[in-house]
């Protein structure tokens, strides 16, 4: 299972790297090129598409990398169902354009919503393809389609940015990248419906789907709370800068989380098909979720400022005060990415469904009270929330196999000290350099220094740790 676990983890660190250092050129060339406040607008507008896609996007899909057999008729259903569920939120979205726009005193989101809508039935589409190259860990191929995808899309959506489509140019680059990959991932999963599906085999459906559909609407309230208050309470400028920040975090936590964790259901869904207990590999991963996350997300959060100002200018100065309190959140988010992905392989979610809801009732509490006093305020909300709930998140986890809570503490001890380590030494060289010596040349330095220090710590001084992380490498 390491061999398996690590061969498909490599695909899926080669795309999201590759995926999110295009991602990333392509999204800072756009935010420079349209500003602040058309950056703002597009995203008041998009917190709705994402709510769309949330509910399409890898839900009731779950059910088919779970079961341990599929049953005749099990991806026709799926397939008929998604897509029925993606045109209802599309005609939704479409309707609802314009009270969205009124919600926001901002009549530019509606026309903007109305036309990016059908990117969720895009992504309804292509669903059980993508789980089907999910289930059958063939990351190479989703790897391939998801670098095509954000390729093209950002190039669509550069040249639209240039000829002057401002905010345009994010619905153009959004629904050029989804509809690749949604055509994409049809070709390699070889599949398509031949027949309708009966009225049984839309039965089969019932179970885990229905549930992963509702943890997904959920996560998206928990996701784009901050954006809507801001929007309502604050303005586009205060929208646009939290969003750029997100976005920014974001990026950051898929190259080293997310990549562990697309591949951790699939591969725990797997192991316990053939053993029956995946306690300890859990506790691995978690492990490395949490130097993955905890130490990339401290270097972030040490450089912030000035490296926005270095990206995009002092117009965006403001997001370097903003990052820091959603690298807190995101270090949270390495942790219960994990134990999402666990939950899922075994059918166990109902527990940490529930504890998401109190997230989405928290967040909506104390980031509508702290929007009024602009984004800064707001992402400390958010990392408050997130460390609130980290706890409840963590036990409900913990159940299914009864974990001890002692072996979860022992499994983050590693990267805790590491992480404490690398940003001791780089607070001290921000101490000294900043502002003594050139932005570029600061955060370059700023960066050796923490990869070094961090290596230096588990290699040097936990050769236990480095000896399990290895191991991983050369399986």
């Amino acid at each position: 299972m390491k061999r398996e676990f690590s061969t498909a983890a490599a695909w899926s660190a080669a795309a999201a790297w590759m995926e999110q250092a295009a991602a990333a050129l392509i999204f800072l060339v756009i935010a420079r090129i349209i500003g602040v406040e058309s950056f703002g607008i597009a995203s008041m507008a998009f917190a709705f598409l994402f709510l769309g896609e949330f509910l399409v996007r890898d839900t009731i899909t779950e059910a088919i990398i779970e079961r341990e057999s599929l049953e005749d008729g099990r991806l026709e259903a799926t397939f008929f169902a998604l897509t029925g569920i993606a045109t209802a939120i599309m005609v939704a979205l479409m309707g609802l354009a314009q009270v969205v726009a009124k919600l926001y005193g901002q009549p530019s989101v509606a026309p903007l919503l109305t036309t990016v809508s059908p990117a969720v039935l895009m992504i309804g589409l292509g669903g059980v393809s993508t789980a089907l190259l999910r289930r059958r860990m063939e990351y190479k191929t989703l790897a391939i389609r998801t670098i095509v995808g954000v390729t093209l899309g950002g190039l669509v959506g550069i040249a639209m940015a240039m000829n002057g489509y401002g905010a345009w140019s994010l619905v153009g680059q959004r629904l050029a990248e989804l509809g690749i990959n949604s055509v994409l991932a049809i070709l390699g999963a070889r599949w398509w419906p031949r027949r309708l599906p009966t009225r049984a085999e839309f039965g089969l459906i019932r179970g885990l789907g229905p549930r992963v559909l509702k943890l997904r609407t959920w996560t998206l309230v928990v996701n784009q709370t901050p954006t809507v208050m801001l929007g309502i309470f604050a303005d586009p400028r205060a929208a646009g800068l939290f969003a750029f920040s997100a976005r920014l975090v974001e990026i950051v936590i898929k190259v080293s989380v997310r990549v562990i964790q697309g591949v951790a259901q699939s591969a725990i869904a797997e192991l316990r098909r053939q053993t029956g207990r995946t306690s300890g590999f859990f506790l691995d991963l978690t492990e490395l979720s949490a130097f993955a996350g905890f130490v990339s997300l401290a270097g972030l959060a040490l450089v912030a400022f000035p490296l926005t100002r270095v990206l995009l200018g002092p117009e965006w100065d403001a997001a370097g005060h903003i990052i820091p309190f959603l690298c807190v959140a995101g270090a949270a988010m390495a942790l219960t990415a994990t134990q999402e992905a666990y939950l899922l392989a075994l059918d166990r979610v109902d527990a940490y469904l529930g504890v998401i809801a109190i997230e989405a009732a928290l967040g909506i509490i104390l980031v509508g009270l702290a929007s009024p006093f602009g984004a800064v305020a707001a992402a400390a909300a958010v990392a408050l929330r997130a460390v609130l709930v980290l706890p409840l998140c963590t036990r409900a986890a913990l159940a299914p196999e009864a974990i001890p809570a002692r072996g979860f503490a022992h499994a983050l001890r590693s990267p805790a000290i590491v992480t404490v380590a690398m940003g001791l030494v780089v607070a001290l060289w921000r101490l000294l350099a900043l502002g003594r010596i050139d932005d570029i040349a600061y955060v370059a330095l700023a960066v050796l220094i923490g990869v070094a220090m961090a290596l230096i710590a588990v290699v040097g001084f936990m050769p236990g740790t480095f000896a399990r992380l290895k191991s991983y490498v050369r399986a």
